[in-house]
């Protein structure tokens, strides 16, 4: 082999060195991500606005009853029987129940039952909102009844599916740049089999080599040093530098403890952003 090529490999060889250890063009080409919100794209809604958790469809019992009968969960945890393409027939001091069970006639009948009076009916022709009391127990109020108290009549009944469970936000912050710009939102949900899951809403960062999620035993991780220092858990590398994404939390995580989120480049030891979480009741 002549000098010439000699120092033509060795050149090749260096600058794919150099290429693998910095891994310049990421710093130019985006990974977008977009995963369903954890527990399917119908949790997604917890965020953005109400979420159907339970419903059912009317049958006439006294009268001809028609429509849907829908409960949702709202943003601020509040919950709303709507009903939807309602209509039955009119009449004297007629009220919306939910009952625990099934019942045909007789004031007795629905005592014996069990109900709660979400108020007088407001049409017995459109859609219409009736706000439910914070502790009723969906999984034994799982009827809605149009009750006219006057004569002791059900009207018309929808029973409900089981109610959906849901995720219960636990912590939350909100991204600012250290080695890069970086925004967005982190969160952590408690679902409903006792898991813990991160989430990435609205996030975007620049993206580089071997970049990791960490958890951080720190109120703030405003810097490489306390990331460092502070002790951390790898949650895994980064699914995307744009876009909404989940990662898995170990069980039994403390976030009393693990208090901050960090993009962090385990390749050069570098702090991209990190967030403070703000914690609440499990």
């Amino acid at each position: 082999m002549s000098k010439r090529n000699i120092i033509i490999a060795v050149a090749i060889i260096i600058v794919g060195g150099l290429w693998y250890a910095f891994r310049p063009e990421l710093l130019f080409v985006n990974q977008t991500v977009s995963e369903e919100f954890p527990g399917g794209a119908a949790m997604a809604s917890i965020e953005k606005g109400p979420m159907a958790v339970t419903k059912g469809n009317f049958r006439g019992l006294a009268h001809e009853a028609k429509g849907l009968a829908s409960i949702y969960q709202l943003a601020d945890r509040k919950r709303t029987l709507r009903l939807t393409e309602f209509e039955t027939s009119n009449g004297p001091d007629v009220h919306v129940y939910l009952t625990a069970a099934e019942v045909a006639k007789g004031n007795d009948a629905v005592k014996e039952a069990g109900f709660i009076d979400l108020g007088s009916i407001k049409g017995n022709i459109g859609d219409q909102n009736y706000e439910i009391p914070a502790a009723a127990d969906l999984n034994k109020y799982k009827n809605v009844t149009i009750w006219c108290a006057r004569f002791g009549v059900n009207f018309g009944e929808a029973t409900l599916a089981a109610p959906m469970s849901m995720p219960v936000k636990v912590a939350e912050g909100s991204f600012r740049g250290i080695a890069h710009e970086t925004k967005g939102t982190a969160s952590i949900y408690k679902l409903p089999d006792g898991k813990q899951v991160l989430r990435f809403s609205g996030f975007q960062t620049s993206n580089g080599p071997d970049v990791h999620i960490y958890l951080v035993a720190a109120a703030d991780a405003k810097d490489d040093a306390t990331v460092k220092s502070a002790g951390f858990i790898d949650l895994g590398s980064i699914k995307g530098n744009i876009g909404d994404q989940n990662y898995d939390l170990p069980a039994g995580v403390d976030l009393a403890k693990y208090r901050a989120v960090t993009v962090w480049c385990k390749r050069f030891g570098v702090n991209f952003s990190t967030t403070p979480l703000s914690t609440g009741k499990a």
